[in-house]
C-alpha cells in the first residue's frame, strides 16, 4: 500500500491566542522553546510532513472551497433537495453562497481560514529546523526543504483564491508578531510564486520517487502549481513557461481511457500531478482520514431504502445547464454523470434526494470498495491537478500571447483522447478557429466539460471575470436563487471571516466591497446582536461613504461604542480592499 495514503495526525504544540484585559494573559512567557529544535532527525522531519499532509485531507479544507463552493456555487451542481441529509445540515448557509448573500460569519466559506493557516504554520516550523539542523539531516534534506515550500505555496493558493490578499506569515512568529495585516495582492502573489521556484530546484522529478512514495510533492506538481498562480493573475507568458516544463518533463500524459482516470486503479496514475491522498482507515466517523469527502457527501441518501445508505447525502447534484453543455456524443458526459434510472453499481438510481435529478459518477466508490462498517471511509484520493487540466492552461495561455498554432494542439490533444473514447469517431470534430477572442470561449468550455465535478468552476468563472454574467444568466432560465444578488468586483471574493477579525486585535479588516448597507443596517437595527463586536468597526465604511443612507446612525452608533481616537485610527484602513 502507498505510504503515503497512511498519513498520520501529527500532534503539534500550538500557542492558541486569546484577547484579554487581564495582566496575566497580557504577560510574556518566561519560557519559550526554540522551533529549531523541534525535528532534529530524518524521522522527526517527516513526521513533521506527513502532519501537513494531513491538513489537506480534512473535512473543512475540501468542503468549502472544492464542493459547495467550488461548484455548487456555480452552474455546474447544487446541493441536494429537502429529502437529503445534506440539505438539512448545510442548506441555509449553502443557499446564502449560492445566492452571494453571505455574511462573515457563514462557517462553510471561512473553514477554510483556520485549517489553511494552520498548515502555514506547521510548515513553517518544519522549515526553519530543516534550515537549521541539515548538518544532522541526510541528503534528504533538499526534498522535505522542497515539499514545505511546496505546501506552504498550496496553502496559500487556496487562501488568495478565496480571499484574495493574504497577511504573509513567512517565518515561526515571535510573541510579539502574532497580528499581521494583509499584503497587497501583488505581494501576495509573488510570495506564492517564489515559494514554488524555491520547490522546483528542491524537488525530484515523480518518477525519481519509489512507488511507496507517490503522492508527495513533485517538481512537476510545483511547475504545474506555479503556471496555475500565473494563469490567475492573467500573467499568459510565465504560465506558458512553466506549464511547457511539465510537458517537456515526459512525466506525465493522458489516460487513454477518460473514465479510468477517476479510479482506485489508476490513482497517482500517468495523468496525476498531484492528489490528496485518502484510505480506508476503519476508525470512525471522527477519523481526519475518514476518507474523500467527495465520494461520500455527493450521492443519493435514501433513509427509506437502508441498502442505499452507502451513496450518501446528494450534497453535490449536477445541473441540467451542465448536461446540456456537452457536444453530442462526448462520452464524457456518461462518465461523469448518473442519470435518473440509470442502473449503475448493482441498483437504479432513484435520485429521491438530488435537486436535479443527476448525480455525478466521477468520484463514485463502488459499494464493495467500501468500508462495510463506515459509509465515509472511502479511500478514494482527491485529484487536485492532473495532465489535462495542464493542457487545458496551456492552450489558454498559448492563445493570449498569440501562439494560436499550439493553442489549438493542446486543445485536440484533450479532445482527441474523448473523441478515441466515443462509439462514434466523427464526434467533437478538430476545432480550427484561429480568432483569439472564440477560441479563447472555446477553450474555456473545454475546462467545463473535461473538468466537470472536479471544484474547478465557480474559481474558473471568477477569474476569468465571467462569474456574475454566467450565474445571473443561470438565475434568470432556471428561475433559480443561485447568483440572484452577484455583485460585480465584490463577488468574486468571499469575506474575511468574522471570528478572524476579532483575534488579529483589527490588525485584518473586512473588504470594503463587503461592507455592504445591509450589513450596516443589520447592526444599527440590532447593536446588541451576537455578532456586533465583529462587524462593529466594519460600519466605519459609512463615515466615508458619501452614499450611505446609513452614515449619520452609524456615527453615531460608533461614537457611543468606540473612543474617537480608536475610529480615527480605523477608519482610513477603508481605503484598500
Amino acid at each position: 500500500m502507498n505510504d503515503m495514503k497512511n498519513f498520520k495526525i501529527l500532534i503539534l504544540g500550538l500557542l492558541v491566542l486569546q484577547s484579554s484585559c487581564s495582566d496575566f494573559l497580557d504577560k510574556k512567557p518566561l519560557v519559550q522553546t526554540s522551533v529549531q529544535t523541534y525535528y532534529s532527525t530524518d524521522e522527526e522531519v517527516n513526521s513533521a510532513l506527513m502532519g501537513i499532509y494531513s491538513r489537506l485531507q480534512r473535512e473543512n479544507f475540501q468542503l468549502g472551497p472544492m464542493l459547495i463552493i467550488g461548484d455548487d456555487c456555480s452552474d455546474d451542481a447544487d446541493i441536494g433537495n429537502e429529502n437529503s441529509e445534506a440539505f438539512s445540515w448545510l442548506g441555509p448557509v449553502s443557499q446564502s453562497l449560492q445566492k452571494f448573500d453571505h455574511l462573515s460569519t457563514n462557517w462553510l466559506s471561512s473553514a477554510l481560514w483556520g485549517e489553511a493557516f494552520t498548515g502555514i504554520s506547521w510548515t513553517n516550523q518544519a522549515i526553519e529546523s530543516i534550515l537549521a539542523n541539515r548538518n544532522l539531516l541526510s541528503e534528504k534534506s533538499d526534498l522535505y526543504l522542497g515539499e514545505a515550500y511546496f505546501l506552504r505555496a498550496f496553502f496559500y493558493f487556496f487562501l488568495t483564491r478565496q480571499y484574495g490578499r493574504m497577511p504573509i506569515v513567512d517565518h515561526v512568529l515571535s510573541y510579539n508578531e502574532f497580528y499581521s495585516p494583509r499584503a497587497s495582492i501583488e505581494e501576495t502573489w509573488d510570495f506564492i510564486v517564489r515559494d514554488l521556484k524555491k520547490a522546483i530546484e528542491l524537488l525530484p522529478k515523480k518518477s525519481e520517487y519509489s512507488a511507496t512514495d507517490l503522492g508527495r510533492a513533485t517538481q512537476g506538481a510545483a511547475y504545474a502549481m506555479l503556471g496555475k498562480a500565473y494563469i490567475y493573475q492573467g500573467k499568459f507568458q510565465e504560465a506558458y513557461d512553466a506549464l511547457m516544463k511539465v510537458v517537456e518533463s515526459g512525466e506525465y500524459s493522458l489516460e487513454p481511457v477518460y473514465a479510468d482516470i477517476f479510479t482506485l486503479e489508476h490513482e497517482n496514475g500517468i495523468e496525476s500531478v498531484f492528489e490528496i491522498q485518502h484510505m480506508t482507515s476503519n476508525t470512525g466517523w471522527s477519523d481526519d482520514n475518514e476518507g474523500s469527502i467527495l465520494s461520500f457527501y455527493e450521492h443519493d441518501a435514501d433513509p427509506d431504502d437502508p441498502i442505499k445508505w452507502h451513496n450518501g447525502w446528494s450534497m453535490h447534484c449536477l445541473t441540467e445547464d451542465l448536461v446540456n453543455s456537452y457536444e453530442k456524443g462526448d462520452p464524457r458526459l456518461n462518465a461523469t454523470v448518473i442519470f435518473p434510472g440509470e442502473f449503475f453499481d448493482g441498483h437504479i438510481n432513484y435520485n429521491k434526494a438530488s435537486s436535479t435529478g443527476y448525480q455525478p459518477k466521477k468520484w463514485y466508490i463502488p459499494y464493495d470498495q467500501r468500508s462495510q462498517s463506515d459509509q465515509s471511509d472511502c479511500p478514494k484520493n482527491i485529484i487536485f491537478y492532473r495532465y489535462a487540466d495542464v493542457l487545458l492552461y496551456l492552450a489558454e495561455a498559448a492563445n493570449e500571447i498569440g501562439k494560436t498554432a499550439e493553442a489549438l494542439g493542446f486543445l485536440e490533444q484533450v479532445r482527441h483522447r474523448a473523441r478515441s473514447n466515443a462509439t462514434d469517431v466523427n464526434v467533437l470534430p478538430i476545432v480550427t478557429e484561429t480568432d483569439k477572442n472564440r477560441l479563447r470561449d472555446l477553450i474555456w468550455h473545454e475546462r467545463r466539460v473535461e473538468l466537470a465535478g472536479e471544484g474547478q468552476r465557480f474559481w474558473d468563472l471568477a477569474r476569468q471575470g465571467r462569474l456574475g454574467k454566467v450565474m445571473k444568466a443561470y438565475s434568470r432560465k432556471y428561475n433559480s436563487i443561485k447568483g440572484q444578488n452577484f455583485i460585480e468586483g465584490k463577488n468574486e471574493l468571499l469575506p474575511i471571516p468574522d471570528d478572524q477579525i476579532i483575534v488579529s486585535n483589527q490588525f485584518i479588516f473586512q473588504p470594503c466591497a463587503f461592507i455592504s448597507n445591509v450589513f450596516v443596517h443589520h447592526q444599527i437595527l440590532h447593536p446588541h446582536s451576537p455578532n456586533f463586536r465583529g462587524f462593529a468597526l466594519a460600519t466605519l465604511i459609512s463615515i466615508s461613504s458619501t452614499a450611505s443612507v446609513y452614515r449619520p446612525a452609524a456615527i453615531s452608533l460608533l461614537r457611543s461604542r468606540f473612543s474617537a481616537s480608536m475610529i480615527s485610527r480605523h477608519s482610513c484602513r477603508f481605503t484598500s480592499t
